[in-house]
């Protein structure tokens, strides 16, 4: 009986080491496929890092030509000679002028339109439905869109 029991024991020892040896063998193999693609991971990172600054660099050339073009200057010109005074405003032509004829005579029309707006004293019923309204919430002024119709 003890052989069959030592027997046993032995057969369970060799299958223990056998699933520790496979188990050893599937670890290293996670571990290179891991670092494989913990270097792939890197470098496809660092390509989209590439391509996020070079894509940021012509988003802001891009950015500084329209701003020229928006300013009335040539979509090359650079800016080191901003601050060596003011620029003329010359348009190159009859389409410019127009457009900047229209938009300062919009902004003048939009600031009259605003100051008139600001001078007009508040209507006289809207004053009386105020204070209406104040003496007697618990329902609304007579005639008003919000009294309930029958």
């Amino acid at each position: 009986m003890q052989d069959l029991f030592q027997n046993y024991m032995d057969d369970v020892n060799k299958l223990r080491e056998a699933f520790h040896n496979e188990l050893t063998t599937t670890a290293e193999e996670l571990t290179k496929a891991m670092g494989l693609y913990a270097a792939r991971s890197e470098a496809a990172l660092a390509s989209f890092m590439e391509k996020v600054s070079t894509r940021g660099a012509e988003l802001e050339t891009a950015t500084a030509v329209r701003f020229n073009q928006f300013r009335g200057l040539p979509a090359n010109a650079g800016l080191s000679d901003v601050d060596d005074g003011p620029l003329a405003r010359t348009p190159t032509n009859v389409d410019k002028a127009r457009i900047a004829t229209a938009a300062e005579q919009a902004v003048a029309d939009g600031l009259q339109v605003e100051s008139d707006g600001d001078r007009k004293p508040p209507s006289a019923r809207s004053i009386a439905l105020v204070k209406s309204a104040r003496f007697n919430q618990s329902r609304p002024p007579e005639g008003s869109r919000y009294s309930q119709r029958g």
